[in-house]
Formats: structure tokens, sequence, C-alpha cells
């Protein structure tokens, strides 16, 4: 083994330690997948979430040979670059220093990867550091949550044959108010797949009785963004994953694209729609931050009318007309266009808010059909979550700037 390969699988064990101690799950890349070297996949107290991270590690002092008062920078090509932004998975990378044992971490994104004559280079800051204390920052940064209504299964087949059970999905995309992102598609990729894995569908009593109780040995698929995209097969990614236990010789031709060292491979290849759509819905920070002004400037009126209708009922003047606000106040987000990356967490507030204003409308509007006492409850909870919602929204505003 050659210095250089010592000390990158010294890099490597030193990351697997500082993850198992922050509470996690290492996997080592097995397969070649330039520019991912493992996974992370954070766990919920004791129990694994399926939500993962993918890491490009770097270890040495070479590494930290670019150093300033906030961190290390490290330079990369157009084409890692590429890779991490439009990967499924978030990207870490992780710069590991062998003599400390310790992992500097950053996300690469649009945002902090900044543009050099030659290439990128991306800041790696001094106090994000993997460990003990890193089991929160990981979790925030992991791929999303996936909801059973995030996606629908639309046709489910068994392709099976003598020597295999194989079955294939097309998946149709549900959002809702989430962004349509590459790790959002890339989570319900790994979900469906557990769907298919799991399957107990036969195309007819022949294959059940031949293959009935055995596991699934392939599943494939293809993810659409609509109804009617799946109508003229305008599939914005396909996914592929094969047993590691089928013998080659019962093996379909394996696609090309990214894998995750399970088996799995989502291939994007010679499908622009879906950075074309997120693009042409993408709005600058400038123009969502306005956006977000404009919603908030009228907060304090939702606020006062549900003040008023705690303190007087039904002989408020804002009475009849809290549905109406409720109603008015929703309307005035625009769901046509994408947030800037920067801003996710900032729009994911401002999707609770308009949530929760909705939900209070709703509620009074309705409010005849329930005892008045549950109706103050509700109002009053209400209440304080907008409290509370307007202090975060208002931080993450102000982080943003």
């Amino acid at each position: 083994m050659s210095d250089t390969e010592q000390t990158n699988r010294l890099g490597v064990n030193i990351l697997d330690q500082r993850v198992l101690e922050a509470g996690h799950i290492f996997r080592e890349q097995s397969i070649s997948d330039s520019g991912i070297d493992a996974q992370i996949e954070v766990k919920d107290r004791t129990k694994a979430t399926g939500r993962l991270i993918a890491a490009q590690i770097k270890a040495g002092p070479s590494y930290f040979s670019k150093e300033d008062e906030n961190g290390f920078w490290h330079y990369v090509s157009d084409r890692h670059r590429d890779l991490w932004i439009n990967h499924s998975l978030p990207v870490i990378l992780v710069l590991c220093d062998i003599d400390k044992r310790a992992c500097y971490y950053e996300i690469a994104t649009e945002e902090t990867c900044v543009r050099t004559a030659n290439g990128w280079k991306i800041l790696v800051s001094k106090n994000k550091t993997i460990g003990t204390d890193s089991s929160l920052d990981l979790t925030s940064i992991a791929s999303p949550i996936v909801a059973a209504s995030d996606y629908s299964i639309h046709a489910e087949q068994d392709q099976s044959h003598a020597n295999a059970r194989r079955v294939s999905l097309d998946i149709v995309v549900h959002p809702g108010s989430k962004p349509v992102s590459k790790p959002l598609l890339g989570a319900i990729v790994r979900a469906a797949l557990k769907d298919g894995q799991s399957s107990q569908y036969h195309r007819d009593e022949l294959s059940e009785r031949v293959l009935g109780g055995r596991p699934i040995d392939v599943v494939w698929g293809f993810v659409y963004l609509r109804d009617i995209d799946r109508e003229s097969a305008s599939w914005i990614c396909r996914f592929q994953w094969i047993s590691p236990s089928l013998e080659a010789s019962s093996r379909p031709h394996a696609y090309e694209g990214e894998q995750d060292g399970s088996g799995l491979v989502i291939d994007w290849k010679g499908n622009t729609e879906l950075s074309k759509f997120i693009d042409e819905r993408r709005a600058s920070k400038a123009d969502f931050l306005k956006h977000v002004d404009k919603l908030l400037a009228q907060l304090p009126d939702v606020q006062k009318g549900l003040d008023s209708l705690l303190e007087r009922g039904d002989q408020s003047p804002h009475a009849t007309g809290f549905a109406v606000l409720a109603e008015e106040f929703e309307s005035m987000w625009d769901d046509s266009f994408a947030a800037p990356n920067e801003c996710q967490r900032l729009n994911q507030a401002i999707q609770e808010l308009l949530a929760t204003v909705g939900n209070a409308g709703l509620i009074w509007a309705q409010r005849m059909s329930r005892r008045p006492s549950q109706v103050r409850s509700l109002m009053s909870s209400y209440r304080d979550k907008l409290d509370r919602l307007d202090a975060d929204i208002s931080f993450l505003r102000r982080d943003v700037r």
C-alpha cells in the first residue's frame, strides 16, 4: 500500500469512528462512484431513518494548506462541482486531519461552491466537525423525509422468469409544497424501491406457484413529475436495483448512473427536464425575500384578528371576516416559483406559517359544528404557534441577508 493509499485509508477510518460517535451509521462506498467515497445514514436515537448524506473524503496535510481564519479552502474542477451539486443525495466534503483525528465538513451547494479563474473552491469551516456534538447538524442536512403522500405507484408489474423475481414500477411524484429537487426525487426512489422489494404481486398462478415466497431479485422503475408525463413516457429519472446475491447469468443489463453500493442505480442521463423545470421556477434571492417581506407585513393583521376573536368571540367585528382574512393571507404567497437553495429553511417555515393560518381560518369558518370551548382551545393554540413561527421566520430572514 502506498503512502497516499494509507493516508486515505486512515481518513476513512477516522470518519467512520467520528460518525459512530455522532450516533449515526457510516457506509464506505464499495462501488466506485467518482467524487463519492461513503454514505452516512442518520439515526433518530437508536432507529435508522433511511435519510442519507453522501461524503467525499480528503485526508492528509496537503488539504489543510490553504487556511484562513474561518476554515480551509479546497479547490475542485467543474466536473466534481457538477457531480456534487447534481447528486441525488446531499453531498458533504470532509477534510480529515490525521494528527488531530478531526473531521471538518461543508455541504456542497450552489452557494458554498465559489467560482475561481480555473474552476471552483469551497470553504470547509473550522467550526463544523463530525463527532459527538454534530448529530443535529448532520440530521438537518440529510436527504428529505418522504411521506406516503409524496408519490404514488401507478403501475406495478411482475416481470419474473424462472430464475429471478423481477418487479417494475411506474412512480408519479406529488411533492405538494416541497421543492422539487434531486435529493427529494432520490429519496422517493429509495422509498419506492422498498415497496418493490416487498411486493407480493404475481402476474398469474403459475408465477406464484414457481416463485411464491422467494425474495425479489430485481426492481426497476421510472419516475414522472406528472400523470401526463407518464402517458408520454417522459420520465425524469429511472432506477434499477439488482440483488447482490443474484447469479450473473440471471442479471439483466445494468443501468449506468449513480450507484449507492447496495445495488441501486439512479439514471439521470439524457433528461435535462428536471434542471429546466427547477431553473425556470427558481426565484432569485432578492425576489424571494421581497415576497417574504410582503407576506410578513400582513401577519400582524392576522395576529390581531385572532387576538380579537379570543377576547370577544362572535361579538368581535373581526369574527365574520377572519376566515376571509386568512384566505387572503394564504393567497398572497406565490407557489409558482421555487425558493433559492440558500432560503430552503426559510421557505419551509413560511409553508408552515401558511398552513397554520389556513387551518385557523378553516376552523373558524366551521365553528358552528364544534363546541365553543373546543374552538377557543384550537384558536388559542394556533395563536401561540403564530408567535413562535413569527420569531423563527424573523431569525431565518436575518440569517439569509
